[in-house]
């Protein structure tokens, strides 16, 4: 989350008029993040969060407005959209969209360990399985071939060396058949900031703004290389065992996941660092704002080219 479209307190009360909210106490920007606004929004009642949608168009978003609306419906640990008077959810603030979902108390792990892996295993099976009954369909917006014009946007920015390690990769990638892989509505962004925990326990699961169909394993290794990696970007071994654990105690996973998975594992440390990469030299200014640095998925993913096995 972070802040790129500032706000006043005139124009946020009135835009709160459209919704059956009292009228808030006060409201603060959030700085975590780098893809839209985020305001956090104290009312007599309740907390909520506010996002104000950088580039998306606000038919773009439906979707993700659904899922979420389900997911909440399903009891899965997720931000309920909020409606206005009209019973929409999606409104313009700024000349942008604009959401407000409900507060979920909680705070992200700085430090992953075992307990909460296999937490987070389990709630991303729970995830899976829930969302297989919602009929809506998104495509990936962030698959290999946005991997591919991303790259070609950025090559002149990129060293030789980067640019050979990206090329190869891309074409290894290109080899692989994925059509028997189980697939359905993933998270595709299961980052340590994008978990919620409470007492010790998940309390939600937030940002479904990558939601979409695509192979579970692309999101159980997405959320491996965030969860279960030392400081150095390496696999912990005894944390992803017990992320797959807990992923496992909902979902078995099949043979041809288990064959796959360093192939995704790779498959996701490069979408991170061309992410990265383009959030680094198309950063735009904001208020409050945080780039990450790109050459964290560089890294992960040279060691992930090393590896035979992500466990043995």
């Amino acid at each position: 989350m972070a802040v790129y479209t500032s706000i006043t307190t005139s124009e946020l009360k009135d835009w709160i008029k459209r919704f059956n909210l009292k009228d808030f106490i006060d409201f603060k920007g959030i700085s975590s993040g780098v893809t839209n606004s985020n305001y956090l929004i104290y009312m007599p009642e309740a907390k909520y969060i506010l996002t104000i949608f950088e580039h998306n168009k606000i038919n773009e978003l439906p979707f993700y407005i659904d899922l979420m609306t389900y997911l909440a419906k399903e009891n899965f640990l997720c931000p309920m959209p909020i409606r206005n008077k009209d019973g929409e959810a999606l409104s313009i603030l700024k000349e942008k969209p604009a959401l407000i979902v409900s507060f979920l108390n909680g705070k992200e792990k700085t430090v992953s360990d075992s307990k909460s892996c296999y937490l987070v295993g389990e709630y991303l099976a729970k995830l899976h399985l829930t969302a297989s009954n919602f009929s809506k369909t998104n495509k990936n917006s962030r698959d290999l071939d946005w991997m591919s014009k991303m790259y070609l946007n950025l090559k002149n920015h990129l060293s030789l060396e980067d640019q050979k390690i990206i090329e190869l990769e891309i074409n290894y990638h290109k080899e692989f058949k994925k059509d028997e892989l189980p697939e359905g509505i993933i998270h595709g962004d299961l980052f340590q900031d994008n978990v919620l925990f409470f007492n010790d326990k998940i309390s939600g699961f937030i940002d479904f703004y990558y939601a979409c169909n695509e192979k579970f394993i692309y999101d159980i290794a997405i959320t491996i290389n965030d969860w279960c990696i030392n400081q150095d970007g390496k696999i912990n071994k005894l944390m992803c065992i017990d992320f797959l654990k807990g992923y496992q105690s909902i979902r078995k996973l099949v043979n041809n996941e288990y064959e796959y998975l360093n192939v995704a594992l790779r498959l996701a440390a490069l979408r991170f660092w061309l992410s990265r990469l383009e959030d680094f030299y198309n950063a735009k200014e904001g208020e409050l704002t945080s780039i990450k640095d790109p050459s964290h998925f560089k890294n992960i993913l040279i060691d992930r080219q090393a590896m035979n096995n992500y466990v043995n």
